[in-house]
């Protein structure tokens, strides 16, 4: 249980930390999907561009916004009064990196490696290394996630 801070309906903080919670499991569950889309795209070169697509969808338009609210759900609890121990501030360093990564990096990789398979086609060296950088960055942002999650659940004493 989240208890509320005090003076904090405990209502209102219980629903905040519902939706916190709920938005970055959906969040964090799409994101391990892209995995198998992208795995399924590869394995048949005729719904790759379907897979990538429907990855650039579900990223742009229900995982990071998820994510940002699971950002700004934790700003409200915290600005509510919540206790911020060590763990925390590393899980939310962490948090910023990534959502930095996923908008800097991810993304504008992704639009290129879809484009790149449109012009060129899976077998393109081109797309190729697109394919392998976008490979390396998304598992880079899973460990992220991970840590996240593990510090969150974890709540290990840092210092």
């Amino acid at each position: 249980m989240h208890p509320a801070p005090p003076g904090v309906s405990p209502i209102l903080y219980t629903l905040l930390v519902f939706v916190h919670i709920f938005v970055t499991m959906v969040a964090a569950g799409l994101n391990a999907s892209y995995v198998i889309w992208i795995m399924r795209g590869v394995k048949n070169p005729a719904s790759l561009s379907f897979a990538l697509r429907g990855v650039k969808f579900i990223d742009d338009y229900v995982a990071n916004p998820c994510y940002l609210l699971g950002g700004l759900t934790g700003l409200l609890m915290i600005l509510m009064g919540k206790p911020v121990a060590a763990f925390l501030w590393v899980a939310i360093g962490l948090y910023v990196l990534a959502m930095a990564i996923a908008y800097g990096v991810y993304t504008p990789l992704l639009s290129r490696q879809i484009k790149t398979l449109d012009a060129l086609g899976p077998d393109h060296p081109d797309y190729q290394a697109l394919a392998r950088r976008s490979n390396q960055i998304g598992a880079a942002m899973g460990i992220l996630v991970v840590i996240i999650v593990a510090l969150k659940i974890f709540e290990p004493p840092l210092w």
